[in-house]
Parts: C-alpha cells; sequence; structure tokens
C-alpha cells in the first residue's frame, strides 16, 4: 500500500544552484526591491568578474535570468518572499560530522525555503563549521507545507523528522545538567537541532521564537537554559541547562504553534494600526 499523496510536502519547485548564483540572486532581487545590503552581503568578498559571469550563465541555464544582470519577474518575487518575509524561519541540524543549515521566508501562505550542507566539528564551544559545499537547495513550498520544507536538511532520524505531536502533560521532570554546562558538552548527543522563527511587523520589535533539542540514541530532548542567580544581571555564573524527555514530533509541534502565533502577532499589529492612525488624526 502507497503512503497518502497528503504525506509528502506539495513542493511547487525545487532547484540547485552555486553560492555565487545564489547571490547574484539575492543581490538582483535587493536592487531591483530597493533592499538595503545585508551586513553579510558587506563583510564578503567581492566576485571576481569570471565568477559574475559563471554565474549569470549557471542562471540563464536555470532560466532565471534572460540576460546578465537581470532576473526574471516569477524569481525576483520568488526570492522577495524570503528578503522581505514578515515570518522567518532559520534552522541548523548537526549529525555524524554533517550540519546543514536552512532559512525560510512566509508571507500570504507561500514560502521559500534555502538549504546548505557544512562540514562541521564539535568542541567546547559547540558546533563549529568547517566546510560549506558549493551548492545551495532552493525550495518553493506552500505554507501549510512548512514542515517538510524545514525538515528536508535536518537528522536523518524518526524522533527529528516525525510529525507534529506536542509533549504529554504528564511528561518526565527535567534533568539538571548542571550550570554553567555548554550544549556542546551533553553527553552522548548523537545529533542536535536548532530552531528560531522570528516576527517583524511594522513599527514594533522583532519577535522571537527559538527551541533546541538533542538526541541520545533513540530519545530526543528539549534543551533549555534556566538562570538561578537571584539577580541574573549582575551574576557571572553560566545559567543552568535542562534536558526535558520530549516524543518524536516535538520539533515540528513546536514550529507548527511557533508559526501560528507568529500570525497571531501579525493580524494583531495589523489590527491595531488603524486604531493608532485614528487616535493620531484626533
Amino acid at each position: 500500500m502507497t503512503e497518502p499523496s497528503t504525506a509528502r510536502p506539495i513542493i511547487l519547485r525545487r532547484v540547485q544552484m552555486s553560492t555565487t548564483a545564489w547571490t547574484l540572486l539575492c543581490e538582483s532581487t535587493s536592487a531591483t526591491l530597493g533592499l538595503p545590503t545585508t551586513a553579510a552581503a558587506e563583510g564578503a568578498e567581492p566576485l571576481t568578474e569570471a565568477a559574475t559571469a559563471a554565474g549569470w550563465a549557471e542562471l540563464h541555464t536555470l532560466e532565471m535570468s534572460p540576460l546578465p544582470g537581470e532576473v526574471t519577474r516569477q524569481w525576483t518575487g520568488a526570492v522577495a518572499l524570503l528578503l522581505t518575509a514578515p515570518i522567518t524561519v532559520t534552522a541548523r541540524g548537526t549529525y555524524n560530522g554533517v550540519s546543514t543549515t536552512s532559512a525560510l521566508g512566509l508571507r500570504a501562505g507561500r514560502g521559500l525555503a534555502v538549504h546548505q550542507r557544512h562540514v562541521s566539528e564539535q568542541g567546547s564551544a559547540g558546533t563549529t563549521i568547517t566546510g560549506s559545499e558549493d551548492s545551495m537547495e532552493i525550495t518553493l513550498f506552500n505554507e501549510e507545507n512548512v514542515w517538510g520544507a524545514v525538515s528536508r536538511l535536518l537528522p536523518p532520524l524518526d524522533v527529528v523528522r516525525a510529525r507534529a505531536q506536542a509533549a504529554p502533560m504528564n511528561s518526565e521532570p527535567s534533568v539538571v545538567i548542571g550550570a554553567g554546562t555548554t550544549p556542546a558538552s551533553l553527553p552522548a548527543e548523537d545529533a542536535n537541532i536548532t530552531l528560531s522563527v522570528t516576527t517583524v511587523a511594522p513599527g514594533l520589535p522583532p519577535r522571537v521564537f527559538s527551541g533546541m533539542w538533542s538526541v541520545q540514541g533513540e530519545t530526543l530532548y528539549s534543551v533549555t537554559t534556566r538562570n538561578t542567580a537571584s539577580s541574573p544581571a549582575t551574576s557571572s555564573e553560566a545559567p543552568e541547562l535542562r534536558l526535558t524527555k520530549v516524543p518524536a514530533g516535538h520539533i515540528a509541534h513546536e514550529l507548527v504553534f511557533a508559526v501560528a502565533g507568529a500570525h497571531d502577532a501579525l493580524a494583531a499589529a495589523a489590527a491595531a494600526a488603524p486604531a493608532a492612525t485614528e487616535d493620531g488624526a484626533q
């Protein structure tokens, strides 16, 4: 019996391109939309003339650029989903010496995901990326399939990629690892995942949800920190690290919950805007 089609994310389009091609795609879209140059782009070394020419040739082959320096209207709109999205999702997973990073933008029921793989090392300071693939995976998707887009490059473990499931109310108590312990020193960790959802509404500070998980064997743990000092602002002691056993599907559940909360925040901000305008006009 085949798996129902709804079990797989609906992918509108997925393409692979070099990091140079992706950089040119973002730079062109930013210029077209009048967006400011990002800090990352400002700090990056400028592309050579040969690399730029090769990048535009690659985009032309992918039918994203009719001429060097130009991007099709469709792909300008697609990249804008990420660059101007009111809701952005970032995820990183590490497993067997390979790290993946994903950035997603959500707007009006659509999304754009950008994935990249890296070689990494685990040390006392955490996961350090030592090299990156010269390949970006770009995926257009419907927002209802955001978990399928996020989980695509997360560690290939059932407890990580499972569908959304909330932690039970009678979940086991947290295990205290100890104050000053870093996530990198978690015992017998096989994989780790970090996730954040950022909401940006006009005139309001960003609203951020973040989560961290660790996999040990076939068990998934939610990793949280707690400052035990009476005055965190004046204490130099590192926060206490806690592990809470959670069911497979907990990562997906937290993502869906955070995205729903992001939409609620945007709706509330939009509803408050007319009232603020009316008050100012009086």
